[in-house]
């Protein structure tokens, strides 16, 4: 299982695209992968697929600077777009509050082929993909949990819930900072300090050197 990063840039800083090379069904077959967050720039991310197989492409929540591309990535490689049905809900609304604030900007609307919900487990590319929702940052944010079946190393992909020394803005349609609070404790309850953190901005992480390094980290 190796996991690698695309960054796109959207009308601000760039965003975090993880490709995780899953396990093929024969040997000698080409390693499928799961797509998160293709927020924009398909060429680019396309070409860092590289004709693989996709097994799925999964959202972490409905910000056009994590779903910009997706579309045309799901297109492209004849793949499925999962998004949680929490966030699926307000899609509409999440878009049409984005174009309010940024004019420029002419998202699609992403076409969903499976909504999740808290707790469910995917089988996709040779690996089990545990789907975590933790609301805060918008109503229906996810994480997706995989565990490296090799190596037993858990990592989670976190979206705009959790970064490197901070988590994600509040204040957006959605958005609640007490939703925010539990979901972080949700997160430092149930993830392993060794686990490594794949954030929709910015420096990977792990559990272990949040707990460490803020403040605001909360107390389970």
């Amino acid at each position: 299982m190796n996991i690698s990063r695309v960054k796109v840039r959207d009308i601000a800083y760039p965003t975090n695209v993880w490709l995780i090379e899953g396990i093929p069904e024969k040997a000698g077959q080409t390693p499928p992968l799961i797509v998160i967050d293709p927020g924009g720039e398909a060429d680019t991310i396309l070409d860092a697929i590289d004709g693989r197989p996709v097994a799925g492409v999964l959202l972490t929540h409905g910000h056009y600077d994590h779903i910009d591309a997706a579309n045309d990535v799901t297109d492209e490689s004849a793949s499925f777009l999962y998004m949680s049905d929490a966030e699926f809900s307000m899609i509409h609304e999440i878009i049409d509050d984005i174009r309010e604030r940024y004019p420029d900007i002419e998202t699609e609307v992403p076409i969903v082929d499976f909504k999740v919900a808290d707790g469910d487990v995917l089988e996709l590319a040779g690996l089990r993909v545990k789907v975590m929702l933790t609301p805060g940052h918008t109503a229906g944010s996810t994480g997706y949990v995989i565990t490296d079946p090799d190596t037993g190393q858990v990592h989670y992909f976190s979206g705009d819930t959790l970064f490197a020394r901070n988590y994600g803005r509040t204040d957006l349609l959605g958005g609640s900072q007490e939703d925010m609070e539990r979901s972080l404790e949700r997160i430092a309850r149930e993830l392993d300090p060794s686990t490594k953190v794949y954030p929709g901005h910015g420096p990977s992480t792990t559990i272990a050197r949040e707990a460490a390094a803020n403040s605001w980290w909360p107390e389970v």
